[in-house]
């Protein structure tokens, strides 16, 4: 276990009382109020506001450059948007009872993608370029939105690109998770005294899901020449963090490999890896579902997506819907019999994010042509476009808290 970190880090993290805290800390959160609003997010700097009672636009407001991903608070009344564009350093809050910006903050090189805590009380900003050489995280408090602490990580190599990439939180708001692809290593940032740790993956890592009852970190690693993409577990419940299993993706019949979001289903029975393929060769096809108890392969199946990234869990947890980064298709997967469902073509450009109505009667989702399509989650038919104007740069849509993109609130 590598440490970088105050000497307080171990003693903090190894406390007895921290791991049973964790684990009943998920009832303890305010559960999230789902929008009457999806925030569709657009790199031109830009962000709409639709109504979903009327599915109009209702308000376009003015964001950062490359602003394509935010985070909602759990009360659903602020959004906070990342501007990961070159030259960029700013997050931009969003009031969403008054349908303006409330407040633009300056936090860093290419904020990337703040991350709402559970308890709605701090935002955790990670950065895709170093500052003065170290990896940036940034903590806004959510109350008046000040930065309450900045904290530099050294790195001991130059950077092979973006420098981090995705956050979680541990469900008692305490832990916070980031991604060093730098020095290919996990972040663990104790929020009650500051003090961090890092933990070496396998290859570049890229997304940290918290398991359904809190006690385990699952973080998915992108592979390389030599190790194939894949999945390694923590154990969040012991002080050293050990590493309970590593998996590697099957990749069977796939033409370019480079694993990239995972997330488990609803019942947490299963999660979800998929791989979209590296840089520009967005061929990747694969969704691999795991034993979450067993950490066991049990199914794969192939999209007619391609660069799949992304797995939305439906809110009843029967469905999971793949959006990519190759083409114009969605992949609607039945979640009980391991299956595909339905392919299907929407829009001019690739296919980008999905949010569902909180019934699950309709979802939104979003594509690079820059407009929004409403699928009926009967029929699985497009029912509306909404176009926004803009010729394209799709981006994340947001209507309720989430910890990870595709996974919803439980209970």
């Amino acid at each position: 276990m590598e440490k970088v970190s105050r000497r307080t880090a171990l003693k903090v993290l190894g406390a007895a009382s921290l791991a049973a805290t964790m684990v009943r800390a998920q009832g303890l959160a305010p559960k999230p109020v789902w929008s009457p609003y999806v925030v569709f997010l657009n790199a031109n700097a830009k962000a709409f506001i639709v109504d979903t009672r009327t599915d109009q636009v209702v308000a376009s407001l003015d964001t950062a450059k490359g602003a394509t991903l935010g985070s909602m608070t759990p009360d659903a009344k602020k959004v906070y948007v990342s501007g990961a564009g070159e030259g960029e350093t700013r997050v931009v809050v969003l009031d969403l009872e008054r349908l303006q910006v409330a407040k633009v903050l300056e936090t860093g090189n290419r904020p990337k993608h703040g991350l709402v805590s559970p308890d709605g009380q701090r935002v955790g900003v990670d950065h895709w370029g170093l500052t003065d050489g170290k990896l940036r995280l940034v903590f806004i408090r959510t109350a008046d939105d000040t930065v309450e602490k900045v904290l530099e990580i050294p790195v001991s190599q130059a950077p092979k690109g973006v420098t981090s990439m995705h956050n979680a939180w541990s469900w008692d708001s305490r832990l916070f998770f980031s991604m060093d692809r730098v020095d290919d290593r996990l972040i663990v940032v104790d929020t009650q005294d500051w003090s961090y740790r890092t933990v070496p993956m396998p290859s570049v890592p890229h997304y940290p899901v918290v398991s359904p009852d809190g006690k385990e970190l699952w973080v998915i690693h992108e592979g390389n020449e030599k190790v194939r993409p894949g999945i390694v577990v923590l154990d969040l419940t012991q002080p050293s963090l050990p590493i309970l299993a590593s998996m590697e993706m099957p990749l069977i019949g796939e033409d370019a490999v480079e694993a990239h979001h995972g997330n488990f289903t609803q019942d947490g029975r299963y999660f979800m890896a998929l791989n979209r393929g590296p840089g520009n060769a967005l061929k990747g096809r694969e969704v691999a579902f795991f034993n979450a108890k067993t950490k066991r392969l049990v199914h794969r199946l192939t999209c007619a997506s391609t660069g799949v990234g992304h797995a939305y869990n439906t809110p009843d947890g029967r469905r999971a819907v793949a959006t990519n980064y190759g083409n114009n298709v969605i992949t609607v997967i039945d979640v009980i019999g391991l299956r595909t469902v339905k392919d299907l073509v929407i829009g001019k450009g690739r296919m980008g994010h999905i949010v569902f109505t909180p019934d699950g009667r309709y979802g939104y989702v979003s594509n690079a042509d820059g407009n929004l399509y409403k699928l009926d989650m009967r029929s699985l038919q497009v029912v509306k476009t909404i176009e926004t104007g803009m010729q394209g740069g799709g981006g994340q849509v947001i209507n309720v808290w989430t910890n990870v993109f595709e996974e919803l609130p439980r209970g």
